[in-house]
């Protein structure tokens, strides 16, 4: 069932992307929620990062920052530090990709680490994302970003 769900959200929010991008331009921006999974976050992230030239105005930069773990917002900085970090040659390739593949490596109560597999023209390369759960003041758990970091397999 909660594979539904997460393909539910991934669906629905592709649909918004794909009918009606100028709406979701002037709509408030997806915030960090109770309700998301770990898996719904990922695939928010990838789509907004997919799509970030479309979104304009790095709007899919901006959402992604939205669920950057809050430690990692005080090593990055403000957004626009997260922005060049983005568009720096580790990372660039996440922006405006045709299509990306997901694969679960490790998957607990706290913690879920992704091999993400991003294709972008003829070229591909392999990161492993990783999510944790963060727990604020109020007892309230939401996951999180907390890193994100280039992978190459050894043949």
């Amino acid at each position: 069932m909660k594979n539904y769900k997460s393909l539910f959200f991934v669906l629905a929010f592709s649909l918004v992307l794909g009918i009606g991008s100028f709406q979701y331009q002037l709509k408030d921006f997806i915030n960090p929620s109770t309700k998301l999974t770990a898996y719904q976050v990922l695939a928010l992230q990838l789509e907004s990062l997919k799509n970030n030239k479309r979104l304009r105005q790095d709007r899919g930069i901006k959402q992604v920052y939205l669920f950057a773990h809050p430690e990692n917002k005080k090593v990055t900085g403000p957004i626009n530090n997260f922005t060049k970090m983005l568009k720096s040659d580790a990372y660039s390739m996440f922006l405006d990709h045709d299509d990306s593949k997901v694969a679960v490596v490790h998957r607990d109560q706290f913690h879920e680490v992704y091999l993400i597999r991003v294709f972008k023209g003829l070229r591909s390369k392999d990161f492993i994302w990783t999510l944790i759960t963060y727990i604020d003041e109020s007892k309230n758990a939401y996951w999180y970003t907390v890193n994100v970091v280039p992978f190459e397999t050894k043949t």
